[in-house]
């Protein structure tokens, strides 16, 4: 009896292994062919592009125009609105409206041209000076740092039908100086997708200064703000964004895994952060998850949603580094409209700080803290494999360097070598290592471990990292959020150090498809 159900037991392995084969061969092989026949994605690239949607440095607006949008994203057949002010009442101006992709190596099409529109001189803010000008219907609650521009509206668009999901970018041109400045938005769409993008709109938010006041700073810095000295703990959606000539970080972290996804054609659907927050159950949508660029403000719903995701077999790639490293809230703005405010007081345990967060004592799961602070007690690695350990701002980064004796299927073809280095700048200027603490998937690969330094000289290292999750879901993080200059060559401000040498990574390239790959995929066996 014993034997025969040893024998059973082996049948069994075998058959779920040959079977595990088939339905990574025929999983893979259904992803190859969507790739290849056309899906929305290819199509939609291979319209005719243009490079107009570039801003260079000299054609910046400063003070001239500034703008936002009424929403971080829009679904085909919604309104959305434009909030734009001049810096003199009725200079004309025009909206541009640009789809980010690859479009030939273009990486736009250009969706729209609208007519010129008369100003309105709503006020300003001069990141230079650090002074907020002429904008009275400006809320500027200094007990939070709160600031809401509140201005008219300029402009309604009703997204056409046939927009394809995306990032897109609205252009706005000043016309008297040719000055123009961005507004990015997300526009919503084939929801069963193979692949989910995620753009990081709350970190976004969070380092925006636009009226004087981020997470990080404030003009006034003896200002006493919610207890916490120099920086907001509270900052809106309802003003322009100061920084990428008013892309944020869109144009920095995130558009060179968009350009070059959309190159390889790739099943995608985008959405923001404050989506994904909404209805985290739309992960379960799609067989892949992707956290873009500087991904490092969550809410308990987004974190939730991940976990749930991936335990229930969604895959998740992480391109950045510092992802969800601080938890935030969402509260209406001042006109009721609900999710445009992001709370997040950064208290600490061993700061003795929490009572500074009034959720403190009455839910403590929802404390605007670290999420690897113990009030909290959720440690990023749990969940990513790797977590957030330092940064420089010193230099760019550091080279990428493969682990010796390294062995991976996702390397298969890649011709990576161990102990090279690859790229100029690839890790930095955060990064994320593997952490002792205990909640380090069991099964974590290390495929890259590459040396880095702080700004006061101590050294660290990046690790590039996956693991399966139980339910054969591949979690994968690349450790920095440079990572992705790797796969392609556009740049918003080229770093001088790399001047004539090659950021852009065949052998990344190889990876990274490699990677999306096994991610879309189950590997019931709990290993690759």
């Amino acid at each position: 009896m014993r034997v025969q159900l040893v024998r059973g037991l082996e049948v069994s392995f075998i058959l779920v292994s040959i079977l595990s084969v088939f339905m990574l061969v025929g999983a893979c092989a259904s992803h190859r062919t969507t790739v290849s026949t056309g899906n929305v994605i290819v199509r939609e690239n291979a319209k005719l592009g243009t490079q107009a949607w570039q801003i260079r440095e000299e054609d910046e607006a400063l003070t001239q125009i500034q703008a936002y949008t009424s929403a971080t994203s829009v679904s085909p057949g919604d309104k959305l609105t434009f909030y734009v002010s001049t810096e003199n009442e009725g200079d004309p101006f025009t909206i541009d409206i640009y789809r980010l992709g690859w479009y030939d190596g273009d990486g736009a099409r250009s969706m729209t041209s609208e007519v010129e529109s008369k100003g309105q001189a709503q006020g300003y803010y001069d990141w230079h000076k650090h002074t907020l000008s002429n904008c009275g219907s400006c809320r500027v609650d200094k007990s939070t740092g709160l600031v809401e521009a509140n201005w008219q509206p300029s402009y309604n668009l009703t997204i056409p039908g046939d927009w394809v999901t995306g990032v897109y970018l609205a252009k706005f041109i000043h016309t008297p100086s040719g000055k123009a400045r961005y507004a990015p938005f997300v526009v919503l769409g084939n929801t069963h997708s193979t692949y989910l993008a995620v753009a990081s709109d709350n970190t976004y938010q969070a380092y925006n200064t636009w009226g004087g006041y981020s997470l990080y700073d404030a003009d006034d810095v003896t200002q006493s703000i919610g207890q916490q000295e120099g920086r907001a703990v509270m900052v809106s959606f309802d003003r322009p964004y100061v920084w990428g000539r008013g892309a944020t970080d869109v144009l920095r972290f995130e558009v060179n895994a968009i350009r070059w996804m959309e190159m390889q054609g790739y099943d995608l659907s985008y959405i923001s952060s404050v989506d994904m927050h909404r209805n985290p159950g739309q992960l379960l949508d799609h067989r892949a998850y992707i956290s873009m660029g500087h991904d490092e403000y969550w809410s308990k719903e987004m974190r939730d949603g991940a976990e749930n995701a991936r335990d229930r077999g969604v895959g998740m790639i992480f391109l950045g580094a510092d992802a969800s490293y601080w938890q935030i809230r969402y509260q209406p703005d001042s006109a009721g409209i609900r999710d445009r405010t992001i709370i997040c007081y950064k208290v600490e345990t061993d700061k003795a700080d929490l009572a500074h967060d009034p959720f403190y004592g009455q839910d403590n799961s929802r404390v605007t803290s670290l999420w690897r602070d113990p009030i909290v007690g959720r440690p990023e690695n749990a969940l990513i494999g790797i977590m957030y350990s330092d940064l420089t701002h010193k230099r760019w980064g550091f080279p990428w360097q493969m682990n010796a004796q390294v062995s991976s299927p996702l390397l298969d073809g890649t011709n990576l070598r161990a102990n090279q280095q690859y790229g100029c700048n690839l890790v930095g200027y955060e990064w994320d290592r593997v952490f002792a603490n205990g909640l380090t998937p069991p099964n974590l690969q290390v495929l890259s471990t590459s040396h880095t330094e702080n700004d006061a000289g101590q050294a660290d290292t990046s690790n590039t990292s996956y693991y399966i999750a139980p339910s054969g879901a591949l979690v994968f993080a690349t450790g920095s959020i440079y990572w992705t200059l790797s796969l392609d060559d556009y740049r918003l401000d080229p770093d001088p150090a790399c001047t004539n040498r090659s950021e852009e990574i065949p052998e990344m390239h190889k990876l990274m498809s490699n990677v999306m790959e096994a991610v879309a995929v189950l590997h019931p066996l709990g290993r690759l």
